[in-house]
Protein backbone atom coordinates (compact mmCIF):
# COMPACT_ATOMS: atom_id res chain seq x y z
CA UNK A 1 0.00 0.00 0.00
CA UNK A 2 1.25 3.43 -0.48
CA UNK A 3 -0.43 4.75 2.94
CA UNK A 4 -0.67 3.89 6.29
CA UNK A 5 -1.44 6.31 9.48
CA UNK A 6 2.19 7.58 11.34
CA UNK A 7 0.88 9.42 14.48
CA UNK A 8 -2.63 9.06 12.81
CA UNK A 9 -1.21 10.95 9.78
CA UNK A 10 -2.22 9.46 6.49
CA UNK A 11 1.75 9.03 4.90
CA UNK A 12 3.52 7.44 2.80
CA UNK A 13 6.36 4.98 3.09
CA UNK A 14 9.71 6.36 4.38
CA UNK A 15 12.58 4.72 6.02
CA UNK A 16 12.48 3.50 9.38
CA UNK A 17 8.88 4.27 9.60
CA UNK A 18 6.44 2.36 11.35
CA UNK A 19 2.48 2.65 11.47
CA UNK A 20 -0.91 1.55 11.62
CA UNK A 21 -3.19 0.37 8.26
CA UNK A 22 -5.71 2.54 7.54
CA UNK A 23 -8.28 -0.19 6.92
CA UNK A 24 -7.79 -2.73 9.50
CA UNK A 25 -5.76 -1.25 12.16
CA UNK A 26 -2.97 -3.58 11.73
CA UNK A 27 0.53 -2.86 11.84
CA UNK A 28 2.09 -1.43 8.79
CA UNK A 29 6.04 -1.73 8.01
CA UNK A 30 7.72 0.92 5.58
CA UNK A 31 9.44 -1.35 2.67
CA UNK A 32 12.15 0.79 1.36
CA UNK A 33 14.14 -1.46 -0.70
CA UNK A 34 16.21 -0.72 -3.83
CA UNK A 35 14.17 -2.90 -6.48
CA UNK A 36 10.89 -2.57 -5.48
CA UNK A 37 8.97 0.69 -5.25
CA UNK A 38 8.63 2.24 -1.81
CA UNK A 39 5.23 0.90 -0.16
CA UNK A 40 3.73 -0.20 3.22
CA UNK A 41 2.52 -3.89 4.18
CA UNK A 42 1.76 -5.29 7.26
CA UNK A 43 3.15 -7.14 10.00
CA UNK A 44 3.56 -11.33 9.24
CA UNK A 45 1.43 -12.58 6.08
CA UNK A 46 -1.62 -10.70 6.79
CA UNK A 47 -3.63 -8.95 4.16
CA UNK A 48 -6.74 -6.88 5.07
CA UNK A 49 -8.23 -7.01 1.33
CA UNK A 50 -8.06 -10.07 -0.33
CA UNK A 51 -8.35 -8.34 -3.80
CA UNK A 52 -4.69 -6.61 -2.49
CA UNK A 53 -1.86 -7.03 -5.35
CA UNK A 54 1.71 -6.00 -5.20
CA UNK A 55 2.20 -2.48 -6.14
CA UNK A 56 4.02 -1.90 -9.06
CA UNK A 57 6.03 1.05 -10.38
CA UNK A 58 3.57 1.35 -13.43
CA UNK A 59 0.42 1.24 -10.31
CA UNK A 60 1.94 4.01 -8.70
CA UNK A 61 2.71 6.47 -11.73
CA UNK A 62 -0.67 6.03 -12.55
CA UNK A 63 -2.16 6.60 -8.98
CA UNK A 64 0.09 9.84 -8.66
CA UNK A 65 -1.70 10.97 -11.38
CA UNK A 66 -4.50 11.58 -8.82
CA UNK A 67 -5.01 13.65 -5.53
CA UNK A 68 -3.59 12.10 -2.90
CA UNK A 69 -6.72 12.17 -0.83
CA UNK A 70 -8.49 10.47 -3.62
CA UNK A 71 -6.19 7.18 -3.74
CA UNK A 72 -6.37 3.91 -1.62
CA UNK A 73 -9.91 5.08 -0.78
CA UNK A 74 -12.05 2.04 1.25
CA UNK A 75 -15.24 0.83 -0.03
CA UNK A 76 -18.06 -1.16 2.02
CA UNK A 77 -21.20 -3.04 0.91
CA UNK A 78 -24.54 -3.35 2.84
CA UNK A 79 -23.37 -6.94 3.84
CA UNK A 80 -20.32 -5.27 5.23
CA UNK A 81 -18.08 -6.48 2.88
CA UNK A 82 -14.66 -4.16 2.31
CA UNK A 83 -12.26 -3.48 -0.07
CA UNK A 84 -9.93 -0.66 -1.02
CA UNK A 85 -10.34 1.01 -4.23
CA UNK A 86 -7.33 2.47 -6.14
CA UNK A 87 -8.41 5.35 -7.02
CA UNK A 88 -11.99 6.92 -6.23
CA UNK A 89 -12.54 10.59 -7.56
CA UNK A 90 -15.06 12.98 -6.18
CA UNK A 91 -17.74 12.35 -8.32
CA UNK A 92 -17.70 8.86 -6.80
CA UNK A 93 -15.71 7.18 -9.90
CA UNK A 94 -13.42 4.19 -9.11
CA UNK A 95 -10.34 3.21 -10.96
CA UNK A 96 -8.47 0.03 -11.02
CA UNK A 97 -5.78 -0.51 -12.48
CA UNK A 98 -4.76 -3.99 -13.34
CA UNK A 99 -1.38 -5.16 -14.59
CA UNK A 100 -1.86 -8.87 -12.65
CA UNK A 101 -3.80 -11.75 -14.41
CA UNK A 102 -7.48 -11.51 -13.55
CA UNK A 103 -9.62 -14.26 -13.09
CA UNK A 104 -13.00 -14.01 -14.86
CA UNK A 105 -14.46 -14.73 -11.62
CA UNK A 106 -12.87 -12.08 -9.54
CA UNK A 107 -13.24 -9.50 -12.10
CA UNK A 108 -17.40 -9.97 -12.19
CA UNK A 109 -17.06 -9.40 -8.46
CA UNK A 110 -15.49 -6.53 -8.46
CA UNK A 111 -17.66 -4.84 -10.94
CA UNK A 112 -20.50 -6.08 -8.74
CA UNK A 113 -18.84 -4.61 -6.12
CA UNK A 114 -17.91 -1.02 -7.53
CA UNK A 115 -20.74 -0.65 -9.42
CA UNK A 116 -19.50 2.58 -10.85
CA UNK A 117 -15.73 1.96 -12.18
CA UNK A 118 -13.35 1.77 -15.26
CA UNK A 119 -10.61 0.09 -15.79
CA UNK A 120 -7.45 0.40 -16.94
CA UNK A 121 -5.45 -2.92 -17.79
CA UNK A 122 -1.36 -2.89 -18.38
CA UNK A 123 -1.19 -4.69 -21.66
CA UNK A 124 2.73 -5.97 -22.06
CA UNK A 125 1.91 -8.22 -19.11
CA UNK A 126 2.59 -11.13 -21.44
CA UNK A 127 5.07 -10.68 -24.29
CA UNK A 128 3.13 -10.90 -27.24
CA UNK A 129 -0.22 -8.85 -25.47
CA UNK A 130 0.64 -5.96 -27.21
CA UNK A 131 2.23 -7.19 -31.06
CA UNK A 132 -0.91 -9.42 -31.13
CA UNK A 133 -3.56 -6.73 -30.26
CA UNK A 134 -1.62 -4.42 -32.99
CA UNK A 135 -1.42 -7.42 -35.41
CA UNK A 136 -5.27 -7.99 -35.15
CA UNK A 137 -6.15 -4.22 -36.05
CA UNK A 138 -4.59 -5.22 -39.60
CA UNK A 139 -7.87 -7.29 -40.26
CA UNK A 140 -10.05 -4.70 -38.41
CA UNK A 141 -13.10 -3.16 -40.26
CA UNK A 142 -13.82 0.90 -39.12
CA UNK A 143 -17.47 1.20 -37.96
CA UNK A 144 -17.60 5.00 -36.94
CA UNK A 145 -15.67 7.72 -37.71
CA UNK A 146 -16.66 10.02 -34.83
CA UNK A 147 -15.05 9.23 -32.53
CA UNK A 148 -12.87 6.54 -34.68
CA UNK A 149 -14.07 3.09 -33.68
CA UNK A 150 -12.69 -0.46 -34.95
CA UNK A 151 -14.58 -3.52 -34.63
CA UNK A 152 -11.89 -6.85 -34.96
CA UNK A 153 -12.41 -10.44 -33.68
CA UNK A 154 -12.18 -10.80 -30.00
CA UNK A 155 -10.63 -14.61 -30.33
CA UNK A 156 -7.65 -13.77 -32.10
CA UNK A 157 -5.87 -11.95 -29.10
CA UNK A 158 -5.59 -13.11 -25.54
CA UNK A 159 -5.77 -9.77 -24.53
CA UNK A 160 -9.09 -8.76 -25.69
CA UNK A 161 -10.24 -12.59 -24.91
CA UNK A 162 -9.29 -11.74 -21.45
CA UNK A 163 -11.31 -8.50 -21.36
CA UNK A 164 -14.08 -8.38 -23.98
CA UNK A 165 -16.57 -9.86 -21.48
CA UNK A 166 -15.96 -7.02 -18.87
CA UNK A 167 -19.23 -4.94 -18.65
CA UNK A 168 -17.20 -1.95 -17.78
CA UNK A 169 -15.40 0.17 -19.53
CA UNK A 170 -11.67 -1.07 -20.05
CA UNK A 171 -8.93 1.33 -20.66
CA UNK A 172 -5.53 -0.76 -22.30
CA UNK A 173 -2.12 0.82 -21.53
CA UNK A 174 0.98 -0.66 -23.67
CA UNK A 175 3.18 1.93 -22.02
CA UNK A 176 6.63 0.88 -21.11
CA UNK A 177 7.69 3.58 -18.74
CA UNK A 178 11.17 1.86 -18.05
CA UNK A 179 12.27 2.77 -21.93
CA UNK A 180 12.32 6.00 -23.26
CA UNK A 181 12.11 5.65 -26.17
CA UNK A 182 8.92 3.36 -26.55
CA UNK A 183 6.46 3.87 -29.55
CA UNK A 184 4.30 4.85 -26.73
CA UNK A 185 5.44 8.35 -26.85
CA UNK A 186 1.86 8.75 -28.85
CA UNK A 187 0.43 8.68 -25.42
CA UNK A 188 -2.15 7.02 -26.58
CA UNK A 189 -4.61 4.56 -24.85
CA UNK A 190 -7.14 2.09 -26.26
CA UNK A 191 -10.58 2.28 -25.29
CA UNK A 192 -13.06 -1.47 -25.00
CA UNK A 193 -16.72 -0.70 -25.17
CA UNK A 194 -18.53 -2.86 -22.58
CA UNK A 195 -20.87 -3.35 -25.18
CA UNK A 196 -19.20 -4.97 -28.30
CA UNK A 197 -21.16 -7.13 -30.23
CA UNK A 198 -20.98 -10.79 -29.15
CA UNK A 199 -17.78 -11.98 -30.49
CA UNK A 200 -16.38 -8.41 -31.81
CA UNK A 201 -14.06 -6.27 -29.62
CA UNK A 202 -14.73 -2.64 -30.48
CA UNK A 203 -11.97 -0.41 -30.06
CA UNK A 204 -11.41 3.12 -29.94
CA UNK A 205 -8.18 5.31 -29.55
CA UNK A 206 -8.03 7.97 -26.98
CA UNK A 207 -5.65 10.12 -25.67
CA UNK A 208 -4.01 9.76 -22.41
CA UNK A 209 -4.56 13.30 -21.73
CA UNK A 210 -8.52 13.04 -22.51
CA UNK A 211 -8.66 10.32 -20.05
CA UNK A 212 -7.21 12.30 -17.13
CA UNK A 213 -9.34 15.30 -18.02
CA UNK A 214 -12.17 13.64 -17.53
CA UNK A 215 -12.20 11.31 -14.32
CA UNK A 216 -9.58 14.09 -12.83
CA UNK A 217 -12.29 17.23 -13.82
CA UNK A 218 -15.34 15.33 -15.20
CA UNK A 219 -14.81 16.89 -18.93
CA UNK A 220 -15.97 14.85 -21.68
CA UNK A 221 -13.82 11.96 -23.24
CA UNK A 222 -12.69 12.63 -26.43
CA UNK A 223 -11.87 9.79 -28.56
CA UNK A 224 -9.98 10.91 -32.23
CA UNK A 225 -11.88 11.45 -35.19
CA UNK A 226 -11.06 10.71 -38.63
CA UNK A 227 -10.92 13.55 -39.77
CA UNK A 228 -9.22 15.31 -37.05
CA UNK A 229 -6.36 13.38 -35.78
CA UNK A 230 -5.87 10.11 -38.22
CA UNK A 231 -6.13 11.79 -41.26
CA UNK A 232 -3.87 14.70 -40.18
CA UNK A 233 -0.10 13.84 -38.09
CA UNK A 234 -1.03 10.67 -36.42
CA UNK A 235 -2.01 8.15 -38.89
CA UNK A 236 -3.32 5.37 -37.79
CA UNK A 237 -1.67 3.18 -40.61
CA UNK A 238 1.59 4.45 -39.09
CA UNK A 239 1.33 3.76 -35.31
CA UNK A 240 -0.49 0.34 -36.45
CA UNK A 241 3.02 -0.66 -38.01
CA UNK A 242 4.99 1.01 -35.34
CA UNK A 243 3.05 -1.44 -33.26
CA UNK A 244 2.54 -5.09 -34.75
CA UNK A 245 5.72 -7.04 -35.55
CA UNK A 246 7.42 -6.95 -38.34
CA UNK A 247 6.99 -9.99 -40.52
CA UNK A 248 3.09 -9.09 -40.29
CA UNK A 249 1.94 -8.17 -43.63
CA UNK A 250 -0.17 -4.87 -43.18
CA UNK A 251 -1.14 -4.40 -47.16
CA UNK A 252 -4.22 -4.93 -47.04
CA UNK A 253 -4.79 -2.08 -44.17
CA UNK A 254 -2.67 0.77 -45.50
CA UNK A 255 -4.10 -0.32 -48.95
CA UNK A 256 -7.34 1.00 -46.75
CA UNK A 257 -6.15 4.10 -45.61
CA UNK A 258 -4.91 4.80 -48.75
CA UNK A 259 -7.68 5.00 -50.05
CA UNK A 260 -9.49 6.93 -47.57
CA UNK A 261 -6.72 9.80 -48.10
CA UNK A 262 -7.39 9.89 -51.41
CA UNK A 263 -11.11 10.94 -50.84
CA UNK A 264 -12.67 12.80 -48.10
CA UNK A 265 -15.38 10.23 -46.51
CA UNK A 266 -18.75 12.21 -45.83
CA UNK A 267 -19.85 11.49 -42.69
Amino acid sequence: MKFALVEGERREAQPGLSGKCQHCGGVMLAKCGEINVWHWAHRGTRICDGWWEPETEWHRTWKDQFRSEWQEIPQWSDNGEKHVADVKTDRGMVLEFQRSHLRKEERESREIFYQNMVWVVYGLRRVRDRPRFFASLTATSIVKAKPLTFSLPSDECALLRDWVGSRKTVFFDFADNSDPGDPLSFDVLWRLDPRSPKGEAHLSPVLRSSFLDKYREGLPLKGMDWSVEVACSFGVAGYVTQQAPRSRSLVGFQQYMARRQRRRPRF
